[in-house]
């Protein structure tokens, strides 16, 4: 019989009918103290699980002896928004708890984050919260701080929250070591507790969360209940061939919004967010002041307010990117809608999990299609999303950036012997395999080692003793660090302010310099006009009657993920099968029956598929079909449909580009589902040798050359140089000269490259590039794929229907049109309808 505190188990007998099936199945383990990872859908009861047996320990403590003034257990989150989220739900059975304790042995809980105030932080160093609630990058800061480390840090269990959201990027690998960093404080080994809906395979979220220790696994079916529907179009209303316009599908989405209590509207990027909020207000005007926007760019105030109108059903709709997909609990959100497919099966899961949150909940949202390909994604995504088939989790291979970092950290905790520092770092799962040549190169970076690289002085941030042990150089060196830990980089954003010094949000510097005099633009859903701009602060007033534009947040674009591509393909080989055995009523039928489409949703899609038909069969993985087409006299285009994603084609269009260029020039291009090479006709390569293009042999080294050709690794250097300490953010006198980081970053990687090719960081940039954003170990099997499968070589006049949104990519930036998106729809259309 699961048991706890008498007072938390009141609490929770009066609260809920009984425990939930992860409750049952996590409880056992967490209660005795052992390692778990928690695997449940959304709504299930699973953050509780994890808090239960947390809370129970630290009353029975407080009730035997009283809590020491120190912190006990640490709840670490992704986002900023998960950590209030998980406040606001503590509040009652802490006051349950702490209601049965005399005022002097009474349970704490604070949340420090990046948004904390200074007094906030002085607050918490005196008096320290038993439970800390904190992310990643506040959890490092800390832990180099003598204030907190020297005394009251003492940390015997650690929750970490969304495990899957930190696995894929350099967070979780600085949250790795920071666990282990942890391990060191913790009196007795420290128990670490993961929560996830969507992470798999396990294992790659265990090594995460615990290295090589000791992890059970408790998880119940992720296949939750839930209902996702597609809205598609009414017939005989239009679906473009390709774009992600967000403004065509703003009634749709008006009229979904007005039947709901309350909706979370979720778009691809930050720009997409604000143009269709501002849509909705159009639209829904007596819903003007409840439709709101968030986002990363959107101020803190600003972001609390909405997030408290979600959870106390203020608001009638939210339009976010990214910032509110993990589990942040609204209970009033009653709806969610993904504006185009979100290109992953998990991460449509993670959204969609948003409604219904509550333990038996049924998540409920629609999946709202904006363009006739994202349609056809939609239904494969459904399928995938209502069989469970997630993607697989991939952790970066120990970024030697992210180590540089820590281990400046660590230098500044006091002496470190390299030997029990290396331990440590090989205990965290991404750096199990760390060779130690690679951390004493890291090592030798840090205290000033390799060849001078002037005006950049790599002085030594660190100094070795005379037995060896290695310290921080000075305190500047250390107030340095605290400005800038973290892994997340920013392009240099201008502040922008309303009358009465209220701030709106962020954008980029860029964005305010493109704008004509007295053009107005549209920030956290309000219109506004730049008046005064003065360094890095931008004063707006409301805008009236100008035409607006949206800003454009840098950033990379989602890729589509390697299970969403496969289930697409499924789908399409499918089709073109039933489509081969009786025409358009037998795609109708497999729509229908297999695939569970609806009737509306099928007439776009049968429309779709006869227009391609006409021009060549539906692009599957084998055979594998090339489009040749002329452009004009003297240019050819050869575009390969290959369903890998955008880090995949990237790699293949850069390699096929190198092998068939034969002294020429040749422009390569890609998307998620094909990639396209501009050749001179000339000089058009013939089949044998478009398939030699695709030899797997001596690949891997192609790659890199091609990789080295462009200008990718040194734009990409600035962030690594930002995180491994080389080129600082901030500095302890104000702000660096953020204007010209893009410029010296790529000027510094070409310098090392020159004098130290071998630095840790010039390596790290090659890795990330290689691995991270090429993908270089799968765009390698689909080349082995692809020249081993039989090719499919159409003569075209105009891209195929399928083809047509690599085109449009292709053309929009040679669009010169006051509204580039309504030139490349008009475009677009033309050609989609010459296929009728």
């Amino acid at each position: 019989m699961i048991k706890f505190h008498p007072s938390l188990q009141r609490w929770f007998h009066e609260r809920f009918p009984g425990f939930s099936d992860i409750q049952k199945k996590a409880l056992p383990y967490t209660l005795a103290g052992r390692n778990t990872l928690i695997l449940a859908p959304t709504g299930s009861g699973k953050t509780l699980a994890a808090f239960l047996s947390l809370l129970s320990n630290l009353a029975k403590q407080a009730e035997a002896t009283g809590l020491p003034n120190s912190v006990c257990a640490i709840y670490i989150s992704p986002l900023k928004a998960l950590g209030r989220d998980i406040q606001r739900n503590l509040d009652e059975p802490l006051a349950a708890l702490n209601a049965a304790l005399p005022e002097a042995r009474q349970i704490r809980v604070a949340l420090r984050t990046g948004d904390t105030d200074f007094s906030d932080r002085g607050k918490q160093q005196r008096k320290r919260p038993h439970l800390l609630l904190t992310t990643p990058e506040s959890l490092s800061a800390i832990l180099s701080q003598a204030g907190w480390r020297k005394e009251g840090f003492a940390p015997r269990c650690a929750i970490v929250d969304e495990v899957h959201a930190l696995a894929e990027n350099k967070r979780g690998s600085m949250l790795s070591l920071a666990l282990e960093r942890l391990e060191q404080h913790a009196v007795e080994p420290m128990q670490r507790i993961g929560l996830s809906a969507t992470a798999w395979p396990p294992e790659v979220a265990m090594s995460l969360l615990c290295g090589n220790r000791d992890c059970a696994i408790a998880s119940v079916d992720l296949r939750r209940a839930h209902r996702l529907e597609i809205a598609a179009p009414a017939s005989g209303e239009w679906l473009p061939a390709a774009g992600y316009n967000p403004y065509r599908v703003a009634q749709p989405v008006a009229d979904l919004v007005e039947a709901a209590q309350c909706s979370l509207v979720f778009t691809s990027t930050r720009s997409a967010a604000e143009r269709l909020a501002l849509a909705l207000k159009i639209l829904l005007p007596q819903w003007d002041e409840k439709i709101a926007v968030h986002h990363g760019s959107v101020d803190r105030e600003t972001r609390h307010e909405v997030e408290s109108g979600l959870a106390d059903g203020s608001l009638k709709a939210v339009v976010c990117s990214t910032s509110l997909e993990l589990g942040v609990d609204f209970k009033a959100v009653d709806q969610v809608l993904l504006i185009g497919a979100p290109r992953g099966v998990s991460r449509a899961m993670q959204r969609l999990g948003r409604s219904g949150h509550r333990v038996n909940g049924v998540a409920t949202g629609a999946l709202v299609p904006l363009s006739l390909p994202d349609l056809l994604q939609c239904v494969a995504l459904r399928e995938a999303a209502q069989s469970g088939r997630l993607d697989a989790l991939k952790i970066p291979s120990a970024p030697l950036d992210v180590l540089a970092q820590v281990l400046l950290g660590m230098s500044i905790e006091g002496p470190w012997d390299p030997d029990e520092a290396f331990a440590l770092v090989r205990a965290a799962g991404p750096y199990s395999d760390l060779p130690r040549s690679d951390f004493d190169a890291v090592l030798e970076y840090l205290a000033g080692g390799g060849k001078v690289l002037g005006p950049y002085g790599t002085y030594g941030k660190i100094v070795f003793d005379s037995d060896g042990l290695f310290a921080v150089a000075s305190r500047k060196v250390a107030r340095t660090y605290y400005l800038n830990t973290g892994v997340i980089s920013d392009d240099y954003q201008i502040k922008v302010v309303s009358r009465g010094n209220r701030r709106i949000g962020e954008v980029e510097e860029n964005f305010l310099a493109s704008l004509l005099p007295g053009e107005g633009f549209v920030l956290a859903g309000k219109a506004v006009a730049v008046k005064q701009l003065h360094q890095n602060l931008a004063l707006v007033e409301p805008a009236t009657g100008q035409r607006l534009r949206t800003p454009r947040w840098m950033g990379g674009k989602m890729s589509l993920s390697a299970q969403l591509g496969a289930e697409e393909l499924r789908l399409r080989r499918s089709l073109r099968c039933a489509w081969e055995q009786g025409g358009g009523d037998a795609c109708r039928v497999e729509l229908r029956d297999h695939w569970r489409v609806g009737d509306t949703a099928i007439e776009h899609l049968i429309g779709f598929i006869e227009r391609q038909n006409r021009a060549a069969p539906i692009p599957i993985d084998s055979p594998v079909q090339v489009e040749r087409i002329r452009e004009g006299r003297r240019t050819l285009l050869l575009l390969f449909h290959v369903v890998g994603g955008r880090a995949v084609n990237r790699s293949l269009a850069w390699v096929m580009a190198r092998r068939v260029a034969d002294g020429g020039s040749v422009v390569a291009n890609f998307d998620d589902h094909s990639f396209l090479l501009s050749v001179d006709a000339r000089k058009a390569p013939d089949e044998a040798r478009i398939r030699e293009g695709f030899n797997p042999q001596g690949w891997s080294d192609d790659l890199r050359r091609a990789l080295e050709d462009t200008e990718t690794l040194g734009r990409k250097f600035r962030a690594i140089a930002e995180v491994g300490q080389l080129l600082p953010r901030r500095t302890p006198h104000g702000e660096t000269s953020a204007r010209s980081s893009s410029w010296s970053g790529s000027l510094l990687y070409k310098t090392l490259l020159l004098h130290e090719p071998e630095h840790p960081l010039v390596r790290e940039a090659v890795r990330e590039a290689l691995e991270d954003q090429c993908d270089a170990t799968r765009a390698l099997e689909q080349a082995a794929r692809v020249y081993a499968s039989p090719f499919e070589i159409y003569d075209l006049k105009r891209p195929s229907p399928f083809a047509l949104p690599l085109f449009a990519a292709f053309n929009r930036e040679t669009l010169m049109a006051q509204d580039p998106d309504k030139a490349l729809d008009d475009l677009v259309a033309e050609m989609y309808a010459e296929w009728e």
